[in-house]
Protein backbone atom coordinates (compact mmCIF):
# COMPACT_ATOMS: atom_id res chain seq x y z
CA UNK A 1 0.00 0.00 0.00
CA UNK A 2 1.03 3.39 -0.94
CA UNK A 3 2.11 5.67 2.29
CA UNK A 4 1.06 9.40 1.83
CA UNK A 5 2.06 12.19 3.27
CA UNK A 6 0.06 15.46 3.98
CA UNK A 7 -1.00 18.18 1.92
CA UNK A 8 1.44 20.69 2.47
CA UNK A 9 4.19 18.89 3.26
CA UNK A 10 7.75 20.03 2.51
CA UNK A 11 10.11 17.64 -0.06
CA UNK A 12 13.33 19.40 -0.27
CA UNK A 13 16.79 19.08 -0.28
CA UNK A 14 19.67 20.82 2.00
CA UNK A 15 22.87 22.63 1.27
CA UNK A 16 25.24 24.79 3.18
CA UNK A 17 26.94 27.97 2.04
CA UNK A 18 30.74 26.98 2.47
CA UNK A 19 29.70 23.35 1.20
CA UNK A 20 28.60 24.82 -2.57
CA UNK A 21 29.33 28.43 -3.26
CA UNK A 22 32.95 28.89 -3.68
CA UNK A 23 35.57 31.18 -3.07
CA UNK A 24 34.67 31.84 0.29
CA UNK A 25 37.43 33.51 1.04
CA UNK A 26 36.41 35.83 4.15
CA UNK A 27 35.87 33.04 7.18
CA UNK A 28 37.68 30.83 9.04
CA UNK A 29 37.30 28.03 7.36
CA UNK A 30 39.08 29.49 4.10
CA UNK A 31 41.67 30.67 6.28
CA UNK A 32 42.83 27.40 7.53
CA UNK A 33 42.34 25.90 4.20
CA UNK A 34 45.10 27.51 2.74
CA UNK A 35 47.75 27.66 6.10
CA UNK A 36 47.00 23.52 5.62
CA UNK A 37 45.56 23.06 8.87
CA UNK A 38 42.82 21.48 6.65
CA UNK A 39 43.54 18.67 4.90
CA UNK A 40 41.85 19.98 1.63
CA UNK A 41 40.97 23.47 -0.35
CA UNK A 42 37.46 24.15 -1.26
CA UNK A 43 38.24 26.32 -3.78
CA UNK A 44 35.41 27.04 -6.14
CA UNK A 45 33.04 24.03 -4.57
CA UNK A 46 30.26 23.32 -6.47
CA UNK A 47 30.53 26.69 -7.97
CA UNK A 48 27.24 27.38 -7.08
CA UNK A 49 27.56 31.04 -6.33
CA UNK A 50 27.65 31.64 -10.14
CA UNK A 51 25.67 28.51 -10.81
CA UNK A 52 22.62 29.28 -8.53
CA UNK A 53 20.12 29.83 -11.41
CA UNK A 54 20.98 26.37 -13.02
CA UNK A 55 20.59 24.52 -9.74
CA UNK A 56 17.52 26.21 -8.47
CA UNK A 57 16.09 25.22 -12.16
CA UNK A 58 16.97 21.87 -11.92
CA UNK A 59 15.20 21.57 -8.44
CA UNK A 60 12.04 22.89 -9.55
CA UNK A 61 12.51 20.40 -12.72
CA UNK A 62 12.90 17.41 -10.63
CA UNK A 63 10.06 18.49 -8.56
CA UNK A 64 11.24 19.37 -5.34
CA UNK A 65 8.96 22.07 -3.76
CA UNK A 66 11.70 23.37 -0.86
CA UNK A 67 15.16 24.17 -0.29
CA UNK A 68 17.16 24.51 2.75
CA UNK A 69 20.77 27.11 2.60
CA UNK A 70 22.64 28.65 4.58
CA UNK A 71 23.77 32.55 4.16
CA UNK A 72 27.40 32.93 4.50
CA UNK A 73 28.06 35.33 7.04
CA UNK A 74 31.35 36.39 6.14
CA UNK A 75 29.93 37.07 2.49
CA UNK A 76 27.91 39.85 4.20
CA UNK A 77 30.29 41.43 6.62
CA UNK A 78 33.78 40.13 4.80
CA UNK A 79 35.53 42.92 7.19
CA UNK A 80 34.16 43.93 10.49
CA UNK A 81 31.92 47.00 9.92
CA UNK A 82 31.91 46.47 5.78
CA UNK A 83 28.68 45.62 4.43
CA UNK A 84 28.64 43.74 0.60
CA UNK A 85 25.67 44.86 -0.85
CA UNK A 86 26.09 42.82 -3.58
CA UNK A 87 26.47 39.63 -2.10
CA UNK A 88 23.30 40.29 0.27
CA UNK A 89 21.21 41.35 -3.08
CA UNK A 90 22.68 37.79 -4.55
CA UNK A 91 20.92 36.12 -1.69
CA UNK A 92 17.89 38.33 -2.39
CA UNK A 93 18.10 37.01 -6.00
CA UNK A 94 18.10 33.25 -4.85
CA UNK A 95 15.23 33.72 -2.48
CA UNK A 96 13.12 35.74 -5.27
CA UNK A 97 13.60 32.49 -7.83
CA UNK A 98 13.04 30.05 -5.26
CA UNK A 99 9.10 32.14 -4.54
CA UNK A 100 9.13 32.15 -8.44
CA UNK A 101 9.77 28.49 -9.06
CA UNK A 102 7.49 27.54 -5.94
CA UNK A 103 10.07 26.51 -4.29
CA UNK A 104 10.00 27.03 -0.33
CA UNK A 105 13.12 28.42 1.26
CA UNK A 106 14.72 27.20 4.70
CA UNK A 107 17.25 29.71 5.62
CA UNK A 108 19.91 28.89 7.83
CA UNK A 109 21.96 31.68 9.47
CA UNK A 110 25.25 30.26 10.54
CA UNK A 111 26.26 26.52 9.31
CA UNK A 112 29.77 25.93 10.86
CA UNK A 113 31.68 28.81 9.03
CA UNK A 114 32.55 32.42 10.69
CA UNK A 115 34.09 35.73 8.95
CA UNK A 116 37.81 35.15 9.73
CA UNK A 117 37.79 38.97 11.77
CA UNK A 118 34.72 38.02 14.29
CA UNK A 119 37.24 34.52 15.17
CA UNK A 120 40.20 36.84 15.34
CA UNK A 121 38.25 38.75 18.37
CA UNK A 122 36.99 35.52 20.21
CA UNK A 123 34.31 34.33 18.12
CA UNK A 124 31.65 32.77 20.02
CA UNK A 125 34.07 32.05 23.28
CA UNK A 126 33.36 35.78 24.11
CA UNK A 127 29.84 36.60 25.09
CA UNK A 128 30.63 40.46 24.28
CA UNK A 129 31.14 39.58 20.50
CA UNK A 130 27.25 38.53 20.46
CA UNK A 131 26.62 42.71 19.14
CA UNK A 132 28.33 41.73 15.74
CA UNK A 133 26.06 38.85 15.59
CA UNK A 134 23.39 40.84 16.21
CA UNK A 135 23.90 43.27 13.65
CA UNK A 136 24.55 40.66 11.08
CA UNK A 137 21.14 39.22 11.87
CA UNK A 138 19.20 42.64 11.98
CA UNK A 139 20.90 42.91 8.38
CA UNK A 140 19.98 39.92 6.33
CA UNK A 141 16.48 40.37 8.21
CA UNK A 142 15.82 42.56 5.32
CA UNK A 143 15.92 40.27 2.56
CA UNK A 144 14.44 37.46 4.28
CA UNK A 145 11.08 39.40 3.59
CA UNK A 146 8.47 36.55 2.73
CA UNK A 147 10.64 33.43 4.22
CA UNK A 148 8.63 31.63 6.46
CA UNK A 149 11.46 29.04 7.75
CA UNK A 150 14.77 30.55 9.94
CA UNK A 151 17.01 28.84 11.59
CA UNK A 152 19.70 30.38 14.08
CA UNK A 153 22.12 27.59 13.98
CA UNK A 154 23.00 24.45 12.40
CA UNK A 155 24.43 21.38 14.84
CA UNK A 156 25.69 24.16 17.73
CA UNK A 157 26.90 21.29 19.59
CA UNK A 158 28.79 19.62 16.17
CA UNK A 159 30.39 22.67 15.99
CA UNK A 160 31.04 22.85 19.78
CA UNK A 161 32.37 19.15 19.99
CA UNK A 162 34.21 19.50 16.84
CA UNK A 163 35.95 23.13 17.16
CA UNK A 164 36.32 23.07 20.92
CA UNK A 165 36.57 19.29 22.16
CA UNK A 166 38.09 17.43 19.67
CA UNK A 167 39.91 20.03 17.78
CA UNK A 168 39.23 18.23 14.75
CA UNK A 169 37.88 21.31 13.46
CA UNK A 170 38.97 25.23 13.35
CA UNK A 171 39.09 26.60 15.35
CA UNK A 172 41.33 23.79 16.37
CA UNK A 173 40.42 24.00 20.40
CA UNK A 174 40.92 21.40 23.11
CA UNK A 175 39.00 22.71 26.02
CA UNK A 176 35.90 21.34 28.22
CA UNK A 177 36.00 24.85 29.65
CA UNK A 178 35.58 26.71 26.36
CA UNK A 179 33.86 24.73 24.97
CA UNK A 180 30.91 24.63 27.09
CA UNK A 181 30.87 28.57 27.19
CA UNK A 182 30.77 28.42 23.23
CA UNK A 183 27.78 26.43 23.62
CA UNK A 184 26.50 28.93 26.32
CA UNK A 185 26.73 31.63 24.36
CA UNK A 186 25.39 29.73 20.84
CA UNK A 187 22.32 30.00 23.18
CA UNK A 188 22.64 33.51 24.11
CA UNK A 189 23.30 33.93 20.43
CA UNK A 190 19.83 31.81 19.54
CA UNK A 191 17.88 34.00 22.12
CA UNK A 192 19.48 37.15 20.44
CA UNK A 193 18.36 36.50 16.97
CA UNK A 194 14.71 34.91 18.36
CA UNK A 195 14.33 38.21 19.89
CA UNK A 196 15.10 40.00 16.59
CA UNK A 197 13.07 37.79 14.32
CA UNK A 198 9.83 36.44 16.14
CA UNK A 199 6.97 38.25 14.44
CA UNK A 200 8.66 38.42 10.94
CA UNK A 201 9.21 34.86 10.83
CA UNK A 202 9.22 31.17 11.77
CA UNK A 203 12.42 31.18 13.82
CA UNK A 204 14.02 27.73 15.03
CA UNK A 205 17.24 25.66 15.22
CA UNK A 206 18.66 23.01 13.66
CA UNK A 207 20.11 20.08 15.88
CA UNK A 208 21.72 16.77 15.01
CA UNK A 209 20.31 13.69 16.56
CA UNK A 210 22.76 11.16 16.89
CA UNK A 211 21.16 7.97 18.32
CA UNK A 212 23.20 7.15 21.38
CA UNK A 213 23.11 3.05 22.07
CA UNK A 214 24.59 1.76 24.64
CA UNK A 215 27.43 -0.72 23.26
CA UNK A 216 26.02 -3.86 25.73
CA UNK A 217 23.40 -4.89 28.06
CA UNK A 218 25.19 -3.52 31.07
CA UNK A 219 24.12 -1.36 33.54
CA UNK A 220 26.82 1.08 33.43
CA UNK A 221 26.03 1.49 29.35
CA UNK A 222 23.05 1.85 29.25
CA UNK A 223 23.19 4.82 32.15
CA UNK A 224 26.36 6.04 30.08
CA UNK A 225 24.28 5.56 26.60
CA UNK A 226 21.84 8.35 28.82
CA UNK A 227 24.22 10.81 29.98
CA UNK A 228 25.92 11.01 26.26
CA UNK A 229 22.53 10.84 25.13
CA UNK A 230 21.73 14.38 27.71
CA UNK A 231 24.77 16.03 27.35
CA UNK A 232 25.55 16.26 23.12
CA UNK A 233 21.47 16.43 22.22
CA UNK A 234 18.93 17.56 25.15
CA UNK A 235 20.63 19.60 27.84
CA UNK A 236 21.00 22.23 24.91
CA UNK A 237 17.26 21.97 23.98
CA UNK A 238 16.50 22.00 27.21
CA UNK A 239 18.35 25.58 28.00
CA UNK A 240 16.24 27.08 25.33
CA UNK A 241 13.63 27.36 27.81
CA UNK A 242 14.72 27.07 31.51
CA UNK A 243 17.49 29.23 30.44
CA UNK A 244 19.82 26.65 32.56
CA UNK A 245 22.24 25.00 30.26
CA UNK A 246 24.00 21.81 32.20
CA UNK A 247 27.93 21.57 31.29
CA UNK A 248 29.75 18.29 31.80
CA UNK A 249 31.20 20.64 34.88
CA UNK A 250 29.14 23.17 35.55
CA UNK A 251 25.91 24.89 34.96
CA UNK A 252 25.57 28.35 32.77
CA UNK A 253 22.49 30.84 33.01
CA UNK A 254 21.26 32.34 29.49
CA UNK A 255 18.73 34.12 28.50
CA UNK A 256 15.06 31.94 28.53
CA UNK A 257 13.82 31.47 24.46
CA UNK A 258 11.84 29.74 21.97
CA UNK A 259 11.61 28.49 18.96
CA UNK A 260 8.35 28.06 16.41
CA UNK A 261 10.28 24.82 15.07
CA UNK A 262 12.97 22.52 15.50
CA UNK A 263 15.27 21.35 12.50
CA UNK A 264 16.11 17.30 13.19
CA UNK A 265 19.53 16.36 11.03
CA UNK A 266 19.63 12.58 11.82
CA UNK A 267 22.23 10.32 9.90
CA UNK A 268 23.12 7.34 12.56
CA UNK A 269 23.77 5.94 15.69
CA UNK A 270 26.78 5.69 17.94
CA UNK A 271 27.53 3.30 20.59
CA UNK A 272 28.73 4.40 24.12
CA UNK A 273 30.16 2.47 26.64
CA UNK A 274 30.28 3.21 30.33
CA UNK A 275 34.11 5.35 31.61
CA UNK A 276 34.09 7.24 35.33
CA UNK A 277 35.51 10.20 33.40
CA UNK A 278 32.59 12.58 32.99
CA UNK A 279 33.73 13.37 29.31
CA UNK A 280 35.42 10.33 28.23
CA UNK A 281 32.02 7.71 27.87
CA UNK A 282 30.96 10.73 25.35
CA UNK A 283 34.52 11.19 23.23
CA UNK A 284 34.73 7.24 22.99
CA UNK A 285 31.62 6.94 21.43
CA UNK A 286 31.89 5.43 18.24
CA UNK A 287 29.69 4.50 15.32
CA UNK A 288 27.57 2.04 15.82
CA UNK A 289 28.01 -1.47 14.06
CA UNK A 290 24.54 -2.50 12.28
CA UNK A 291 24.21 -4.53 9.10
CA UNK A 292 27.46 -4.86 7.52
CA UNK A 293 27.97 -1.91 4.84
CA UNK A 294 29.19 1.20 6.05
CA UNK A 295 28.70 5.20 4.11
CA UNK A 296 31.79 7.41 3.08
CA UNK A 297 31.91 8.63 5.89
CA UNK A 298 32.37 5.41 7.88
CA UNK A 299 28.75 5.34 9.12
CA UNK A 300 26.26 2.27 9.72
CA UNK A 301 22.26 3.08 8.09
CA UNK A 302 19.74 3.17 11.04
CA UNK A 303 16.81 4.33 9.46
CA UNK A 304 14.75 3.33 12.67
CA UNK A 305 16.70 6.27 14.80
CA UNK A 306 15.15 8.66 13.01
CA UNK A 307 11.40 7.84 14.39
CA UNK A 308 13.28 7.61 17.71
CA UNK A 309 14.69 11.13 17.08
CA UNK A 310 11.57 12.58 16.77
CA UNK A 311 9.19 10.92 18.91
CA UNK A 312 12.12 11.81 21.62
CA UNK A 313 12.20 15.77 19.92
CA UNK A 314 8.26 15.88 19.87
CA UNK A 315 8.75 16.42 23.79
CA UNK A 316 9.32 19.95 23.16
CA UNK A 317 5.43 20.76 21.51
CA UNK A 318 6.85 22.23 18.39
CA UNK A 319 7.14 21.23 14.68
CA UNK A 320 9.45 19.55 12.92
CA UNK A 321 11.31 19.58 10.05
CA UNK A 322 13.68 16.88 9.22
CA UNK A 323 16.14 19.57 7.86
CA UNK A 324 19.03 17.27 7.08
CA UNK A 325 19.14 13.25 6.29
CA UNK A 326 21.15 11.82 3.83
CA UNK A 327 23.69 9.29 2.76
CA UNK A 328 27.50 9.49 1.51
CA UNK A 329 27.91 7.00 -0.98
CA UNK A 330 28.87 5.58 -4.78
CA UNK A 331 26.04 2.88 -4.59
CA UNK A 332 22.76 4.86 -6.03
CA UNK A 333 20.31 1.85 -5.68
CA UNK A 334 21.51 2.46 -1.59
CA UNK A 335 20.67 6.01 -2.05
CA UNK A 336 17.48 5.25 -2.85
CA UNK A 337 16.75 2.67 -0.55
CA UNK A 338 17.97 5.06 2.50
CA UNK A 339 15.76 7.46 1.13
CA UNK A 340 12.60 5.29 1.11
CA UNK A 341 12.80 3.35 4.39
CA UNK A 342 14.04 6.70 6.24
CA UNK A 343 10.68 8.44 4.91
CA UNK A 344 9.23 5.16 5.72
CA UNK A 345 9.68 5.69 9.53
CA UNK A 346 8.84 9.76 8.98
CA UNK A 347 5.61 8.79 7.90
CA UNK A 348 5.16 6.05 11.04
CA UNK A 349 5.96 9.02 13.53
CA UNK A 350 3.67 11.37 11.72
CA UNK A 351 0.83 8.59 11.52
CA UNK A 352 1.56 8.77 15.54
CA UNK A 353 0.49 12.07 15.84
CA UNK A 354 4.14 13.58 15.64
CA UNK A 355 4.08 17.48 13.72
CA UNK A 356 6.51 16.48 11.13
CA UNK A 357 6.24 18.88 8.34
CA UNK A 358 8.96 18.33 5.89
CA UNK A 359 12.13 16.51 5.18
CA UNK A 360 14.94 17.62 3.44
CA UNK A 361 17.63 15.21 1.57
CA UNK A 362 21.45 16.01 2.22
CA UNK A 363 22.44 17.23 -0.12
CA UNK A 364 20.89 18.60 -3.39
CA UNK A 365 24.18 17.83 -5.26
CA UNK A 366 27.71 16.35 -4.21
CA UNK A 367 29.67 19.22 -2.30
CA UNK A 368 33.10 19.80 0.06
CA UNK A 369 32.02 17.67 2.67
CA UNK A 370 34.59 19.53 5.40
CA UNK A 371 37.67 17.74 6.69
CA UNK A 372 36.96 14.74 3.96
CA UNK A 373 36.95 17.44 0.94
CA UNK A 374 35.07 16.27 -2.13
CA UNK A 375 35.47 12.47 -1.52
CA UNK A 376 31.85 11.27 -0.15
CA UNK A 377 29.38 11.77 -2.34
CA UNK A 378 26.20 12.28 -0.82
CA UNK A 379 24.20 13.75 -3.58
CA UNK A 380 20.93 13.55 -5.67
CA UNK A 381 22.93 15.54 -8.21
CA UNK A 382 26.47 14.21 -9.76
CA UNK A 383 29.02 17.21 -9.76
CA UNK A 384 31.64 17.17 -12.16
CA UNK A 385 34.69 19.11 -9.83
CA UNK A 386 36.54 19.99 -12.66
CA UNK A 387 33.55 20.92 -15.52
CA UNK A 388 31.13 22.02 -12.66
CA UNK A 389 28.66 19.77 -14.58
CA UNK A 390 25.35 18.58 -12.83
CA UNK A 391 24.05 15.11 -13.76
CA UNK A 392 21.06 14.23 -11.59
CA UNK A 393 21.14 10.61 -10.63
CA UNK A 394 18.47 7.60 -10.31
CA UNK A 395 17.95 8.64 -7.07
CA UNK A 396 16.90 12.00 -7.72
CA UNK A 397 13.98 10.82 -9.87
CA UNK A 398 13.05 8.85 -7.75
CA UNK A 399 12.57 11.70 -5.32
CA UNK A 400 11.30 13.69 -7.12
CA UNK A 401 8.84 11.27 -7.81
CA UNK A 402 7.85 11.07 -4.58
CA UNK A 403 7.54 14.74 -4.11
CA UNK A 404 5.57 15.27 -7.23
CA UNK A 405 2.95 13.14 -5.70
CA UNK A 406 3.03 13.49 -2.25
CA UNK A 407 3.36 9.74 -1.31
CA UNK A 408 5.74 6.38 -1.66
CA UNK A 409 3.74 4.86 -4.04
CA UNK A 410 2.95 0.90 -4.41
CA UNK A 411 5.72 -0.10 -6.56
CA UNK A 412 8.48 1.66 -4.99
CA UNK A 413 7.23 0.46 -1.43
CA UNK A 414 7.40 -3.29 -2.81
CA UNK A 415 10.82 -2.52 -4.31
CA UNK A 416 12.92 -1.28 -1.30
CA UNK A 417 10.57 -1.56 2.09
CA UNK A 418 11.41 -5.06 3.48
CA UNK A 419 10.96 -7.06 5.96
CA UNK A 420 9.29 -4.99 9.03
CA UNK A 421 9.62 -1.76 7.26
CA UNK A 422 6.88 -2.95 5.24
CA UNK A 423 3.10 -1.39 6.00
Amino acid sequence: MALKFPEGFLFGTATAAHQIEGENRWNDWWYYEQTGKLPYKSGKACNHWEKYEEDIGLMAELGYNAYRFSIEWSRIFPEEGRLNEDALNRYGEILELLRGKGIEPNVTLHHFTSPLWFMKKGGFLREENLKYWEKYVETVADILKGVKLVATFNEPMVYVMMGYLTAYWPPFVRSPLKAFRVAANLLRAHAVAYETLHGSFNVGIVKNVPVMLPASDSEGDKKAAQRADNLFNWNFMDAIWSGNFRGAFKSYRVPESDVDFIGINYYTAAEVRHSWNPLKFFFDARNAEIGDRKTQMGWSVYPEGIYRAISKMANYGRPMYITENGIATLDDGWRKEFIVQHLQYVHKAMSEGHDVRGYFYWSFMDNYEWREGFEPRFGLIEVDYNTFERKPRESAYLYGEIAKKGEIGEEIVERYLKGPLRP
